[in-house]
């Protein structure tokens, strides 16, 4: 398989004796091929979907407005199971012992402990 001047193909190319060059069926056809491959990547991509929320303005406020709330709810449920974890993890941390580190981890969870019982403690 030849390298072709407009792109890889699959096939091999009739070339004109006189220049060269590929034929003009052969370049119609590529050009047809590339076509074909930019339309199923649009409908998988549902560009036309997207264009209709575009022209329908309450519609596309209404899915953001959705989609906005869905990562806050997201949010704030990773950010509760890392933060227990952590205060898991540093209670662990405290039980060893460490030298440097042991003051400050048991610092952090008596404050974390004492605001678990009363969360309006300022």
């Amino acid at each position: 398989m030849g390298k072709h001047p407009l792109g890889q193909t699959r096939r091999t190319e009739r070339v004109s004796p006189e220049n060269n060059q590929p034929l003009l069926e052969d370049r119609v056809k590529l050009l047809s091929e590339q076509v074909e491959r930019l339309a199923i990547h649009m409908e998988k991509a549902n560009f036309a979907d997207y264009i209709v929320m575009l022209n329908r303005p309450r519609r596309m406020i209404f899915y953001s407005l959705l989609g906005g709330v869905a990562r806050g709810v997201g949010l704030g449920i990773g950010f509760s199971v890392i933060g227990a974890t952590l205060v898991y993890l540093l209670q662990k941390l405290q039980l060893l012992g460490l030298p440097l580190i042991g003051d400050y981890i048991a610092e952090l969870v008596r404050i974390v402990q004492s605001n678990l019982g009363n969360p309006y403690v300022r």
